[in-house]
């Protein structure tokens, strides 16, 4: 297992080459930001992983920056999106929890400013191709929020492929149809609802490609948002077959899926360089949040990380994270100092030209570079009420739910859940936990009690940031508790 830890200041590789000069600097590059879903920190090659194989993400990484320590401001799908869409937390603006069953009245706000909208007046062409998941009605549509063009779906997924068909695996339900799909988890061109019998992942990639070929001699950004490896399981024999030998059926369909997703990137970057657009491209690639690891197999791996996805800890929060740009950032360089998803607002803003700027996002691009050694925050947070985290240095500390450190502890093992209807807020409490980031990655000891002063210092901290944060425009998707081990769980998402 590879052991991450804190380097100040920056760490960069030997090998390196640094950027051009100030006065040497290129113009405005294209910009292609890609999103994964729920994918795990260790499930690519570049972070550690021995299990899946992405050749094309880990090209990504040698020959641009891989950040250690990128996290995203929400653990879950969502809200997750809304703080990236906007450079500011969402819960500044009300937005903590996910949408799912809502998101056909509620979205992301209107008033808010997304990346699009900046990069559109920025005079770049602006495309989205993959899931939204920021609301479904019109005025909260992709092309009414600063995208051009807009192919995938609104909802938080949808099926791949019916997985009845020859050739292809699924896990848990092999027999049950997927497709044709419904309203809730439709496809989109535009505002048109389509059909696609293909592998999702594959249309998806082939749709990059056109735009790239398309807007080759104007600037662009290119949003790729795959909603693979995000559940439902499923995925055809041309990447199955790459792991026949890996057991259980739910970890093999998995990373048959991330490679579904390398591959994906290996098309968009192979058609920038037949395009003569690499070296000016800045390409941004992480997850939305960390992997699942309380389905009943162990499908994926956030190691050497605790938690998962909808928890505070490093495993739901902490992604892979890499930027590559020939002409404007290092080749071959890791970053180490705590970076979060808000600040690509201004990071892509400083790139294109642009002053604008975001409330909680800074330009990483002086970072990455080597200019400025200093962290780029001083603190970083995260709220998903009840449960409130932040990030100082090499502390970190979270104000949790106690139902929600069991599930957060757990290991999973292959057992599932019984879910249990309760309709009230949990009754067992609130429990602070602080961890020591840079002898403890796996978040095991709680330091709480042996460093009082460090404790009170974060709580009022937070209690500054809480202050400035709006109420929950919806309730949580989850008041349920679950049975573990006779002890009754709340989980909040």
């Amino acid at each position: 297992m590879r052991v991450l830890y804190f380097a100040f200041p920056v760490l960069f590789a030997a090998a390196c080459t640094a950027p051009a000069p100030e006065a040497e600097r290129p113009p405005p590059p294209n910009i292609v930001l890609i999103i994964a879903d729920d994918l795990g920190y260790n499930d690519i090659g570049a972070f550690g992983s021995e299990i899946i194989q992405t050749p094309h993400l880990d090209e990504l990484a040698t020959g641009g920056v891989r950040v250690t320590d990128g996290y995203v401001s929400a653990a879950v799908c969502s809200p997750s999106r809304a703080g990236l869409y906007t450079g500011r937390y969402q819960s500044r603006f009300g937005y903590e929890f996910n949408t799912s069953g809502r998101d056909t009245v509620v979205g992301l706000p209107t008033e808010e400013r997304t990346l699009a909208d900046m990069l559109k007046s920025a005079g770049y062409a602006t495309g989205l191709i993959g899931k939204w998941h920021l609301g479904k009605s019109e005025k909260h549509h992709p092309l009414n929020r600063g995208f051009d063009e807009y192919f995938g779906m609104l909802a938080g997924g949808s099926s791949y492929i019916d997985s009845r068909m020859e050739g292809v695996e699924s896990w848990p339900n092999r027999d049950s149809p997927t497709l044709p799909r419904g309203e809730s988890n439709a496809i989109f061109d535009g505002f048109e609802r389509v059909q696609v019998s293909r592998y999702l992942t594959d249309v998806f990639a082939e749709r990059a490609v056109d735009f790239i070929r398309r807007h080759k001699d104007e600037r662009f950004f290119l949003m790729l948002t795959p909603n693979a490896p995000h559940t439902p399981l499923q995925a055809t024999s041309e990447y199955v077959d790459r792991y026949k030998d890996v057991e259980p059926a739910g970890r093999r369909i998995f990373a048959a899926m991330v490679s579904s997703v390398d591959d994906y990137v290996g098309d968009v970057v192979a058609e920038l360089r037949a395009n003569g657009l690499e070296e000016n491209t800045l390409v941004v690639f992480f997850s939305d949040n960390g992997c699942v690891k309380y389905m009943s197999q162990d499908v994926c791996s956030n190691d050497p990380l605790s938690g998962s996805k909808r928890f505070h800890l490093e495993g739901g929060i902490r992604v892979p994270f890499i930027f590559k740009w020939q002409a404007g950032l290092p080749s071959g360089a890791t970053y180490s100092q705590p970076v979060i998803s808000l600040d690509l607002f201004s990071t892509l803003a400083s790139a294109a030209g642009s002053e604008e700027t975001a409330q909680d996002s800074v330009n990483l691009l002086p970072y990455l570079r080597g200019e400025n050694t200093e962290a780029p925050h001083e603190f970083l947070f995260w709220r998903a009420k009840p449960n409130i985290a932040v990030r100082w240095g090499k502390w970190k500390m979270w104000k949790v739910n106690k139902s929600d450190k069991m599930l957060g502890d757990m290991t999973v093992g292959g057992r599932r859940l019984p879910q249990i209807d309760y309709p009230g807020d949990s009754p067992m409490g609130q429990e602070t936990v602080l961890y020591d980031l840079s002898m403890d990655i796996g978040e095991r000891e709680n330091l709480s009690e042996n460093h009082p002063e460090i404790v009170e210092r974060l709580e009022s901290e937070l209690e500054a940031w809480n202050a400035e944060l709006a109420e929950p425009l919806w309730p949580s998707n989850r008041s349920t508790l679950y049975d573990l081990d006779g002890q009754m769980v709340q989980l909040f998402f």
